[in-house]
C-alpha cells in the first residue's frame, strides 16, 4: 500500500472518531443564574408625616409571584380619625404608590381601633386585602371592603348589597354591633338581629353570620347562619373584630 494512501486512511479514521464523540457540556450552562434581590421599601417614605402605621402586609394580588406591600395608617385625631391605605409596587424606578384610598371614622379609642387590614385568599390563588373600619361612639358599627385586582387594576369590592339583600330577606334592619373575621377565602360578618323600630340596646331577633366568598375578582354570598337571640332581647356584649 502506498504511503500516501495509508496516511489518508489514518486521517479519515481519526476524523470519524472525533465526530462520534459526545459534545462536552459547557461549564457556564451548569451554573444557575443569580436570583435578583429586591430590598423591602422604607415605609416611612410612603406615609404622611404625622401618620401612625397600623399594619403592613405583603400581598400577591395576581398570583404571579410579584408581591406588593400594603400599608394601613391613621392620623391620631380624636374623635374623628383620618385613615388611609396605600399599595406599593416595585417598578423600573423602585418602589412607588400604585393605589391609595382615604376614609374618616369617628372612634374615641383612637387610630389603632379605627382601622385594620387582613389578607384574604381565593381558591385560584389570587390574594386580596380586607379593609375594616370601625366606628365607635353611641354603640359601634364596622364597615369593610376588599381591595383586589381586575384586569391588572386595583379596585374596591363593596359587600353592602350582599348584606342589604340578606337583611331585607329576613326583615332585619342594620343597626351596627357587627364584627368581621377572615378565614381562608371567606369574610364572615356577625350581626345582631334587629326588627324595624327596635332600639339599639335591645336586639329582638337571632343574630346572623353572613359568609361572603372572595373569588379573586368579586365577592359572592356563600351562606347565612343564625344564632339564638340573647335572653330577654338584651345585647349582652357588643360584637366586634375577634
Amino acid at each position: 500500500m502506498a504511503v500516501g494512501s495509508f496516511l489518508r486512511r489514518v486521517f479519515m479514521v481519526a476524523t470519524l472518531s472525533c465526530s462520534a464523540s459526545p459534545a462536552q457540556p459547557s461549564v457556564a450552562q451548569d451554573i444557575p443564574p443569580k436570583a435578583v434581590s429586591m430590598a423591602d421599601p422604607n415605609v416611612t417614605e410612603f406615609l404622611p408625616a404625622t401618620a401612625k402605621l397600623i399594619k403592613e402586609l405583603k400581598v400577591d394580588f395576581e398570583n404571579n409571584g410579584v408581591v406588593a406591600v400594603v400599608l394601613a395608617y391613621a392620623l391620631e385625631t380624636v374623635p374623628d380619625v383620618a385613615t388611609g391605605v396605600r399599595v406599593l409596587k416595585y417598578g423600573t424606578t423602585g418602589w412607588a404608590v400604585a393605589f391609595e384610598e382615604a376614609d374618616s371614622v369617628t372612634n374615641g379609642a383612637g387610630a389603632s381601633d379605627a382601622l385594620n387590614i387582613e389578607k384574604v385568599g381565593s381558591s385560584g390563588g389570587k390574594e386580596g386585602v380586607v379593609v375594616v373600619l370601625k366606628f365607635s361612639g353611641a354603640g359601634t358599627a364596622t364597615e369593610w371592603h376588599i381591595l383586589s385586582t381586575v384586569k391588572n387594576k386595583i379596585v374596591r369590592l363593596n359587600p353592602t348589597r350582599i348584606r342589604d339583600r340578606v337583611l331585607k330577606g329576613r326583615r332585619y334592619v342594620y343597626m351596627g354591633y357587627n364584627g368581621i373575621t377572615v378565614h381562608g377565602d371567606l369574610v364572615i360578618e356577625d350581626l345582631a338581629g334587629y326588627s324595624r323600630g327596635r332600639a339599639r340596646c335591645c336586639p329582638d331577633r337571632p343574630s346572623i353570620a353572613i359568609r361572603s366568598r372572595f373569588t379573586g375578582t368579586s365577592i359572592k354570598l356563600d351562606s347565612v347562619k343564625e344564632s339564638p337571640a340573647s335572653p330577654g332581647g338584651k345585647l349582652l356584649f357588643p360584637l366586634g373584630p375577634r
